[in-house]
């Protein structure tokens, strides 16, 4: 252990780029019913980065539409609010949070972390749970990588290693390293930043749901993060597929035969928002 604390890590925050005010909007509004399109849009015409890439992934070949998209309204009434509040999450988080250099390439994190929030999209839709909650705790479930990486890159490069020489799983790694894992920064740090209790549930119980009180999410992010896995979402350079908690699938009553036809929907609707946003 290298003497870095997790309150210093915290203390870091500023390291990393603020989320924009539409995707705290999105996470902030997750549970309300009476969010409607014209307070979205309102913040989006604030934010011209994220405008123009809703623009280009509403305009892109994976929605296949007929008519040229030039405005928010337009792109809400051709895509339906659900839509839109998923590609304006992942493209606010993604361009804001991309930072990397050496053995850090954020693009594979965020395509894995999309593989994830697809996955727990599914999962949720299908055990009738909240799947915008689940889609934004899978997008957001490694971003204590980041964190680390923006806080003290040296260590997070000197895990990344020893996770490459040892074979050993990053939160192993990251564990020798620092004295905790990304899992436990992730969920800290959307607690700083306000977000709902069930998105850091989601982050802190991902990689190991049995080691606390992490809820329904921590259970429903750990499977979606062992399905992405299996289904190699992502195509991520040494690929393992972690062991799933049974008691987790067990405390979810998920019932693999019959989710199991969703397996192409999930890969499917994978593809295209990688086209979407340009990370294929």
């Amino acid at each position: 252990m290298n003497g870095v604390s997790l309150e210093e890590i915290l203390s870091r925050v500023s390291t990393l780029p603020t989320l924009p005010e539409a995707a705290r909007y999105v996470i902030a509004t997750i549970d309300d019913e009476t969010a409607n399109a014209d307070s979205l849009v309102d913040r989006l015409n604030t934010d011209p980065i994220v405008v123009a890439r809703i623009l280009a992934a509403a305009n892109s070949s994976a929605f296949a539409l007929r008519s040229r998209i030039d405005s928010m309204r337009q792109a809400i009434l051709v895509l339906g609010l659900k839509e839109i509040r998923t590609i304006t999450l992942a493209t606010a988080v993604i361009d804001r949070l991309n930072l990397g250099s050496g053995a850090f390439d954020p693009r594979i994190l965020w395509r894995h972390s999309l593989g994830v929030a697809v996955c727990a999209r599914a999962i949720a839709e299908d055990l009738r749970y909240n799947p915008e909650a689940a889609f934004t705790a899978g997008l957001l479930h490694d971003i204590g990588q980041m964190l680390l990486f923006a806080a003290a890159p040296e260590l997070f490069e000197e895990a990344l290693r020893r996770c490459r020489e040892l074979d050993e799983p990053i939160v192993e790694s990251e564990q020798a390293v620092f004295g905790f894992d990304h899992a436990v920064v992730g969920a800290e740090l959307v607690r700083h930043w306000r977000l709902p209790t069930e998105i850091a549930d989601g982050i802190g119980g991902h990689h190991d749901p049995e080691g606390g009180h992490f809820g329904e999410m921590g259970d429903l992010i750990h499977v979606a993060e062992v399905l992405s896995h299996a289904l190699d979402l992502g195509k991520l350079p040494d690929n393992r597929v972690p062991a799933v908690s049974s008691l987790a699938c067990a405390r979810l009553g998920i019932d693999w035969a019959d989710f199991s036809p969703r397996m192409a929907d999930i890969e499917a609707a994978y593809d295209e928002i990688l086209l979407a946003l340009n990370l294929h």
